[in-house]
């Protein structure tokens, strides 16, 4: 579930960040600003089958995992809060089904510390250069699974990178 969670947050990182980069390899026309909202929806829906396609293939799971471990041993503190972070949702299950609001109360306030602090963590397990290293490696391998599932990929995001960037 870590793996899970980290994967999810890189890739949507990947996301910011890919934009940019790709959109100088591809250099599509615009479409129309009256459409662009509809299309963008579609791109990033089809964008994400694509990813939770690639997310299912082995090599992609041993780069997350080595994420994980390397965010573990810079930061001692990431591993708690990651299985917190799971385990959270258990006790909101159970106080849903006990109608217990008081607890559900306390488990949301505890939910957006925990995040705040997750947060902190991650961002100083993500200045460790053997981090940084294993982040890069498994941006590369999602991205080239995806390529390899759908070809069209790079030119998909750069054209999401397109309709995202505030019209002029």
């Amino acid at each position: 579930m870590t793996s899970k969670l980290l994967r999810t947050g890189l890739f949507a990182a990947a996301l910011a960040v890919a934009p940019t980069a790709l959109a100088a390899q591809d250099a599509a026309a615009p479409a129309p600003v009256a459409s662009g909202q509809t299309e963008l929806q579609q791109l990033q829906a089809r964008i994400g089958g694509i990813q939770q396609r690639a997310l299912q293939d082995a090599e992609v799971q041993a780069a997350a995992a080595a994420i994980t471990a390397a965010m573990e041993a810079a930061e001692p503190e990431y591993k708690a809060l990651a299985a917190r972070a799971v385990s959270i949702r258990a006790d909101v299950e159970a106080a849903r089904a006990a109608s217990d609001n008081a607890k559900l109360n306390a488990l949301a306030a505890e939910a957006t510390a925990l995040q705040t602090n997750f947060n902190a963590v991650r961002a100083r397990a993500n200045t460790n250069a053997d981090v940084q290293a294993k982040t890069t490696a498994y941006r590369t391998v999602l991205l080239t699974k995806m390529v390899e599932i759908e070809p069209e990929t790079q030119k998909l995001v750069a054209r999401i990178g397109e309709l995202s960037r505030p019209q002029q």
